[in-house]
């Protein structure tokens, strides 16, 4: 029997929320929130360096916002969306395998950076897939859900953080953090994307110039 259109639409919705669902669950579903500050005392760092950490990341995210949009233009979305998680994946990994300022550092930019990736792409492709399925006005509604989806894994994550780094220290309690952002890349690979990246070098740099511009002001 041959599915009606609707009800083709109603399956291939589904499939976007499911596979967005999963991902902002998996993307929060990390152990090292509530015990990298530990990590990095346990590692000898001192407040200063801990709070220079902190200041870094948050500076990283800022400068990469910008090119990340226009980056979610040019290239798949779908893409960012899974790279983003693996190069968080690699910071995690540096943490735990090399616990150094250089290495916190470094794993900080690696995390700003992936989150920047998928900052606005996420939004932006579930959007034009809905649109594309006649169901933009389920938007905010399902969006709301995904974060509320990630509010549920920072809640299980504080609460599976303390049993695991009691079991295995923050040996474990990374490598927990580090597969848990690889099954967010394996899940973005799910994402429909029936979108062709905006090509010329003029339709690449005029949102980059719009959004220095709006930095500045």
């Amino acid at each position: 029997m041959t599915p009606t259109p609707t009800r083709a639409t109603d399956v291939r919705v589904r499939r976007l929320t499911t596979t967005l669902y999963g991902y902002a669950f998996l993307e929060d579903l990390i152990l090292l929130y509530p015990v990298y500050a530990l990590l990095f005392s346990d590692a000898g760092l001192s407040v200063g360096q801990i709070s220079s950490l902190f200041a870094l990341w948050s500076v990283t995210g800022v400068l990469l916002e910008v090119p990340s949009g226009v980056w979610a233009d040019a290239v798949s979305r779908r893409l960012l969306l899974w790279l983003g998680p693996l190069l968080t994946a690699a910071g995690f990994a540096l943490w735990v395998i090399v616990p150094s300022y250089g290495a916190f550092a470094l794993g900080f930019v690696l995390w700003g950076a992936g989150g920047a990736l998928g900052s606005g792409a996420l939004e932006a492709l579930v959007y034009d897939e809905l649109e594309r399925l006649d169901a933009a006005g389920r938007y905010a509604r399902t969006m709301g859900r995904a974060r509320a989806a990630g509010l549920v894994a920072v809640m299980a994550a504080m609460g599976l953080a303390g049993p695991v780094l009691t079991w295995g220290g923050h040996t474990a309690v990374g490598a927990a953090s580090v597969l848990v952002c690889l099954l967010a890349a394996v899940t973005a690979l799910r994402f429909p994307e029936h979108r062709s990246p905006k090509t010329g070098h003029e339709s690449r740099t005029a949102p980059l110039r719009a959004g220095l511009a709006g930095t500045r002001a």
